[in-house]
């Protein structure tokens, strides 16, 4: 009676006699790599190896320590011995040195709790004992208590077991191996190689289609690929390749020769003709065309490959991907103009265009910190506009703001590229001269101050006979003795102070401990500094 396979089994694809025969092969070598290693121990146990290299690993240390312990009141030498031998091994989880009455010598913390084996059983291979023997005979022994890691070890071992590692090259390598030598050799033996049926069914398995064409350039194998472009259906095998309309059409709207043609003609590889199929297709098909000349045993040409590619979809994706490239590289511009809107406005002023006092603040305390730390002069003006709320109350907001930005436009116009402007609050602001000393920053303030008193209130359009004028308080690091920024802005804050209670529209520098001077008498103040200095 015949053996009947469940129906599951039976829809498994059976292997080719190729690779059977190549299995068989495989499996007659390693039973005989199996039974050799039965017989003559061909491969070593791990588990002897290792319990021989701990043995010899515990013999070592039992003549360290027999010979310590030889010398007077070294039980805590060997102690810390056994502790350090301990912590630097990985495998070793406790050392113990035992007298023969069971008293422990010296040990590591755990090594009484971790010793298990009696004294009269033999060594295993998590627990090590090697006798030490004095003139009369056996007193004690070394005890090795190792990791006890069977389960983690035994598969670790078992993967790297000898035996294991060459049966698995025998799997891969010699299967392969096995298998392409009898393909090879196997073809010229079996003659359903030559059965066009076989070379038809693996031609169907490819997404593109495939054309095999003779010398008169007929059709003598076509795939369902290329055949379900045929619009229409209609038998392929037998006619030659000119009497498709829809495919000569699309070569000639191309202005393309025939590739095949060209490859049969010129025995060579004609690749990546661009055709746009359309001709009786419902939707357009972009497709791709390339021709292989199919040569003999002596190189002659004796037909033509031929596939036709259809990348439509492809197309669709990489034109949907560049659209998605463009609107992510916009995106990207403008986030980066977004950033820089918003980096004006985290350090700006958005009314007149000045550092706000947290930017200000940043670039001012390493310039204050240099100066601070070579002497190098440094200048501070602070300034605001006289009776600001008179305009406010007169003229309304408006002018209000006009009046601060035309101040501040001054003011810019007034900088060089290394100083610093700081709308400091309100109608205030506040600047910082780098490399500026006292009469210097006097003549600065000054030239400013009159400059806003010419300007300024013509530069208001809005109001006719406008007059602003604005007053100055001037400090510096050496002459105002300042220690830090906030007291060089305070020194700057008292001058202006100064010019307000002396009449506005002035320029004062407050001396530490005396009268605010102007410019004159700040200069004499400089060129006293300077001698005394």
């Amino acid at each position: 009676m015949r053996l009947r396979l469940p129906a599951w089994l039976a829809r498994i694809p059976r292997p080719g006699a190729t690779a059977r025969i190549a299995l068989g092969l495989l499996s007659l070598t390693a039973s005989l790599v199996l039974a050799l290693d039965l017989v003559l121990g061909i491969f070593p146990s791990e588990h002897a190896r290792l319990k021989a290299i701990r043995e010899r690993s515990a013999v070592d240390l039992a003549i360290q320590v027999k010979v310590l312990l030889a010398r007077p009141q070294t039980e805590g030498v060997v102690a810390e011995m056994l502790g350090d031998i301990e912590h630097a091994s990985q495998d070793i989880e406790s050392i113990g040195v035992r007298r023969t009455d069971g008293v422990l010598v010296a040990a590591t913390p755990r090594h009484a709790e971790l010793w298990k084996r009696a004294a009269n059983e033999a060594s295993t291979l998590s627990e090590v004992s090697v006798p030490l023997n004095g003139a009369s005979g056996r007193w004690g022994s070394v005890e090795i208590r190792y990791a006890d890691r069977a389960g983690l070890a035994g598969w670790r071992d078992w993967f790297n077991a000898p035996l294991l590692i060459l049966l698995a090259g025998l799997g891969t390598a010699g299967l392969l191996m096995h298998y392409l030598y009898l393909r090879r050799m196997l073809q010229h033996l079996d003659p359903s190689q030559a059965i066009p049926e076989r070379v038809r069914t693996a031609f169907n398995t490819l997404t593109e289609g495939l054309l095999v064409l003779d010398m008169e350039h007929r059709i003598l194998l076509a795939n369902d690929a290329f055949a379900k472009l045929q619009p229409g259906g209609g038998k392929l095998v037998g006619r030659p390749i000119g009497e498709l309309a829809w495919l000569a059409g699309a070569l000639e709207r191309a202005g393309e020769q025939p590739p095949w043609v060209t490859a049969v003609k010129e025995n060579r590889t004609v690749i990546g003709v661009s055709v746009e199929l359309s001709e009786g297709m419902e939707q357009p098909v972009h497709a791709l065309l390339n021709c292989a000349a199919i040569r003999d045993a002596s190189g002659h040409a004796r037909g033509c490959l031929l596939t036709l590619d259809d990348v439509t979809e492809l197309d669709r994706v990489n034109g949907k991907l560049r659209q998605a490239l463009n609107e992510l590289e916009a995106s990207r511009d403008q986030i980066q103009r977004q950033n820089e809107d918003l980096q004006l406005l985290a350090n700006y002023d958005p009314l007149t265009g000045c550092m706000n006092r947290r930017a200000f603040f940043a670039r001012a305390e390493k310039l204050m910190a240099h100066a601070l730390a070579t002497g190098e002069p440094i200048a501070c003006l602070m300034t605001d506009i006289d009776k600001f709320k008179n305009f406010n109350d007169t003229y309304g907001h408006t002018v209000g703001d006009h009046v601060i930005q035309q101040v501040a436009k001054l003011l810019h116009s007034a900088m060089r590229t290394e100083d610093l402007l700081c709308r400091y609050g309100g109608e205030e602001f506040c600047i910082l001269l780098p490399g500026v000393g006292l009469a210097e920053g006097m003549r600065v303030a000054q030239r400013i101050r009159a400059k806003i008193e010419s300007e300024a209130g013509p530069g208001v359009r809005s109001v006719d006979g406008l007059r602003i004028t604005s007053s100055f308080g001037v400090s510096t690091l050496a002459e105002s003795k300042a220690h830090s920024l906030d007291h060089l802005i305070e020194r700057a804050d008292e001058g202006l102070y100064a010019a307000k209670d002396a009449g506005r529209n002035r320029v004062r520098f407050a001396q530490p401990g005396g009268d605010a001077l102007d410019e004159a008498g700040a200069s004499a103040a400089a060129k006293t500094e300077l001698a005394d200095a």
